[in-house]
């Protein structure tokens, strides 16, 4: 049967497109066996020092030590960590800046604000979980209460007169403070600070007399005698604190949790974000020197899902914390103009 011309046109435009598809990924496939060739920027939304930087720089020698190029960490604070995550957005997504962003950027910041400087859901990349954070509610020793129940009688009856150090409209204290000020009626006095770390020192020092902050190093301050633990986010006790009740135990009906992932530009080959994910549970996870400097000492539980699952699950487990979020946040009533 003799072709038409329109015939002729229509299937040597189709082969175009599959010839072009098909030079897609093979020079995918490419660009991912020679990347990288060249040290590769990671921008941390955290401050140096705090617990979302130790996790991050673990995983910059863990990747330099699997693939031969430096991983340079850059901490770029500020806003509720969105000047990280919108120059991660805003980067070449050549696989040469990857970024380090903990949940309350991710998911709980589109929750409380009207403006994003960015979307979180389109403009970066999800590469991999790298664990979540077991946190205490720390208090400075004259605090007058052993434990979460015991402070929430004495703020019952002294309302803002016990001050709570928060870093930040998204952050996990902000959320507390809300959730028991609407729900229970319970003031706490907040107190802000440019970032975890801070606010954590100003507890040790007695500026301030709560923080939310890393199991592992608020441990360190109890050992000194500098701090106290009256709960703990965990689902149970934990073993190296056996005698601080949970969040649950504590009459606190919902418990934020900490987590840091990793993250890309929204384009990045996803060859390149399947070997970051695939290399991160043997050279981080799996190096027994770094995992315990970098999240065990810090308190990080890396060892279940989500930590380094595949990106797909990575994404679906984002969805799930993005809904979770936006119904604390409207109990909270927590909004940011």
């Amino acid at each position: 049967m003799k072709m038409s011309m329109r015939e002729w046109i229509a299937g040597r435009c189709l082969l175009a497109v599959a010839l072009l598809g098909m030079q897609s990924l093979v020079m995918s496939s490419a660009m991912a066996q020679a990347w990288p060739n060249k040290a590769v920027r990671l921008i941390v939304s955290s401050a140096p020092g705090g617990p979302g930087d130790l996790v991050a720089r673990g995983f910059a020698q863990a990747m330099s030590n699997a693939l031969g190029q430096a991983f340079v960490v850059e901490n770029r604070v500020g806003a509720d960590g969105l000047i990280a995550g919108e120059a991660c957005a805003r980067a070449t997504p050549d696989g040469y800046t990857l970024c380090s962003l903990d949940g309350f950027v991710v998911v709980t910041n589109p929750a409380v604000r009207a403006k994003m400087p960015f979307d979180t859901a389109k403009d970066i990349d999800p590469v991999v979980h790298l664990g979540m954070l077991a946190a205490t509610i720390g208090a400075h020793p004259s605090v007058p209460a052993k434990n979460f129940a015991e402070l929430i009688d004495y703020a019952k009856g002294n309302p803002n007169k016990i001050t709570w150090a928060s870093y930040g409209a998204s952050s996990s204290a902000m959320l507390y403070m809300g959730w028991l000020s609407n729900v229970r009626d319970v003031h706490f006095f907040n107190v802000p600070y440019k970032s975890a770390a801070p606010a954590f020192q100003a507890v040790v020092a007695g500026e301030s007399q709560l923080v939310v902050y890393s199991m592992g190093l608020t441990l360190q301050q109890i050992k000194a005698g500098k701090m106290k633990a009256l709960a703990i986010n965990t689902p149970s006790r934990h073993p190296a604190m056996p005698d601080v009740p949970t969040m649950a135990e504590s009459g606190l009906d919902v418990a934020v949790v900490t987590w840091f992932g990793v993250f890309a530009p929204a384009g990045t080959p996803k060859d390149i974000i399947r070997r970051v994910n695939s290399e991160t549970p043997k050279a981080y996870f799996g190096d027994v020197a770094l995992r315990e400097k970098f999240l065990t000492a810090t308190g990080i539980v890396w060892n279940h899902a989500p930590a380094g699952v595949p990106p797909e699950q990575f994404s679906e487990f984002l969805a799930k914390e993005r809904k979770m979020y936006l119904d604390l946040v409207r109990i909270a009533k927590i909004k940011v103009e």
